[in-house]
């Protein structure tokens, strides 16, 4: 296991390793390998000081706004519908759950012309309510909310009713509380899927305060002009970003999967 682990981080470790190259180094040792190809004969921090003087530092906190805005959007949302799906009964209950399935299984590119033109209509168009508002509803945030307060005990439903609470009572200050590895789980999913969006961020906000991380990266990556070691180094930064919330959180995300799984 530990050796396949090392074969799945060795691009990471090589991008990590490249990105402190100089930019004549970083192909040198790539056509034939050797130590020197995960060893750096010099290390430089010059591309990521590049990093600072263009839009990337700007690309970095408007992702990471539009991220966590997203996610305390995205678990009062999703949390609500899932807690009216595990407890009331009502019609068309059964339908609108499978369309809430089917909606995380749905390619995001079949909805984005429609989607589009509903953010123009509402006058949303290059700001910042075009990159959050259309994130916060997840078919799988609701489902795995779902599954968890439909495996609360009824009876503890039925004793926050006799002691007067109301159901927003008992949803906030009864089961919610409980379902800590589901908010971690969903808060991982909607921090990664926003932080990594590049094709929507492109669509509906294409001004320069509005750029995103992974649009910033693209930029680098032009074949003709290609910026090698700024590519490097701003995926690097994205990556590192990235893991960061997903290392804090892993734990409660396998639990929340296993249990769903077995529910």
């Amino acid at each position: 296991m530990s050796t396949l682990a090392a074969v799945a981080l060795l691009p990471l470790f090589w991008l990590l390793i490249s990105s402190l190259r100089p930019a004549g180094d970083i192909f040198r040792y790539g056509g034939r390998f050797s130590w020197h190809t995960l060893i750096p004969s010099r290390i430089t921090l010059e591309n990521y000081i590049e990093l600072t003087g263009g839009d990337f530092p700007r690309a970095i906190g408007n992702s990471v706004f539009v991220s966590v805005v997203t996610v305390v959007l995205a678990l009062v949302v999703n949390s609500m519908a899932g807690f009216a799906f595990a407890t009331f009964r009502f019609r068309g209950r059964a339908i609108l759950f499978m369309l809430v399935l089917a909606s995380f299984m749905m390619p995001f590119e079949s909805i984005v012309m429609p989607l589009y033109t509903l953010i123009r209509f509402l006058g949303w168009t290059d700001s910042f309510q075009a990159l959050i508002l259309p994130e916060v509803a997840s078919g799988l945030s609701i489902f795995l909310f779902s599954q968890f307060f439909a495996a609360v005990p009824r009876e503890l439903y039925e004793a926050g009713r006799i002691d007067g609470a109301n159901w927003w009572q008992i949803y906030w200050r009864l089961v919610l509380p409980l379902s800590g590895p589901t908010i971690a789980t969903a808060t991982l999913m909607q921090f990664i899927q926003q932080w990594d969006a590049f094709f929507w961020p492109i669509v509906a906000a294409s001004s320069p305060d509005k750029v995103m991380i992974q649009v910033a990266i693209a930029r680098h990556a032009n074949m003709e002009t290609a910026n090698w070691g700024g590519l490097f180094a701003s995926a690097s930064v994205s990556v590192l970003v990235a893991a960061l919330p997903f290392l804090a959180l892993q734990r409660y995300y396998v639990r929340t999967m296993m249990h769903s799984g077995g529910k």
